[in-house]
């Protein structure tokens, strides 16, 4: 049959069960199994009908489908994130759609109202590290949409938050610099305003205040982690006349950066130069040499926070509630003990 008339009329007959039936089972109602659910979208993508989501959000008031709000899907801990809310969208029937923000609260604030117009089923939030005002978001919240944040959250916010220990992941990487023997450790942060990074920072200070280390004049750096701030940096403390023995780094894509600026300079790495980022990337392993990371569970983080808004959503539980994921420091080349 041609695929522009294929109607729920033709799944029916197909699967000789009632049209409303397939109804229900394409609008995702909990009264049909989610079996029966499975084999009316096969069929259907099998005949080539689509669902015309515009006029569904009409007749519903929402969509099958999730908002996903992220600073930028070029990170790999975001693309994790994603990995794992699809995993579990999917199986439930559920689509997502993907905006970034690319740091800019004005584009944060865009992209919330094009959740708010598409009456999306709810919204998965990281926040840019510019916004401080989360009035767009309140408003999804008074509209009915459901909205879960990870990762750099707003406790102001009533909703579910999935989140990381920053301080103690900061902590781990300091103290390992430590243990191995480093004693001017210096730490390449992030925006100051950043309640992630902050927390980072303080982690930082802490564990060369447990372990009486001393902080030198400019080893705690507030920065925005581009190439220019690093190349920056890295130039002043390398012509500095005490030097750092170690770099604890608070972005994945910076403490790369650094590792290559280092080796590149003709810098022992770690003899002279120890070196851990906070945030895990693959190519972490294939640089030379391997650089030490903390691990953020980005997979795990996402397939939680889309369990949790999907509470919400099905009337289980839309309350306000703070999940911490573990961290897990993982050592590599650049920080390997030395003898």
């Amino acid at each position: 049959m041609p695929v522009s008339n294929v109607t729920i009329n033709d799944i029916a007959r197909e699967l000789k069960v009632a049209p409303s039936t397939i109804s229900r089972a394409l609008n995702n109602k909990s009264q049909i199994s989610e079996k029966t659910k499975k084999l009316v979208r096969q069929k259907a993508a099998e005949l080539g009908y689509d669902i015309n989501l515009v006029a569904s959000s009409l007749s519903k008031n929402k969509t099958n489908i999730i908002g996903v709000l992220l600073p930028n899907i070029n990170r790999y801990f975001f693309s994790q994130v994603v990995s794992g809310i699809e995993s579990v969208a999917y199986d439930k029937g559920y689509q997502i759609i993907i905006a970034q923000t690319n740091e800019s609260l004005e584009r944060e604030i865009e992209v919330t109202r094009m959740f708010n117009s598409t009456r999306v089923a709810g919204v998965i939030a990281c926040l840019s590290v510019k916004t401080t005002d989360v009035s767009h978001l309140e408003k999804l919240k008074k509209n009915g949409i459901p909205l879960v944040l990870f990762d750099r959250v707003d406790y102001s916010l009533d909703c579910q938050k999935i989140i990381v220990d920053n301080f103690d992941g900061a902590f781990q990487a300091v103290s390992h610099l430590i243990k191995i023997g480093c004693k001017k450790i210096a730490h390449l942060g992030g925006p100051s305003d950043c309640k992630v990074f902050q927390e980072r920072a303080r982690g930082f200070s802490e564990a060369l205040e447990i372990h009486k280390i001393q902080l030198w004049p400019n080893f705690l750096l507030a920065t925005d982690l581009t190439h220019e701030d690093v190349r920056g940096v890295f130039s002043m403390w390398m012509t500095a006349p005490q030097k750092p023995d170690g770099v604890f780094v608070a972005g994945s894509d910076a403490g790369l950066m650094l590792t290559k600026m280092a080796v590149e300079a003709g810098i022992k790495v770690p003899d002279e130069l120890a070196i851990v980022a906070f945030g895990d990337e693959p190519a972490n392993e294939y640089i030379c040499p391997s650089l030490s990371a903390v691990e953020m569970p980005g997979y795990d983080m996402g397939r939680t926070a889309v369990s949790q808004l999907f509470d919400a959503v099905e009337g289980r539980y839309a309350g306000s509630g703070t999940t911490v994921k573990p961290l897990q420091l993982i050592v590599r080349r650049s920080s390997f003990k030395r003898e």
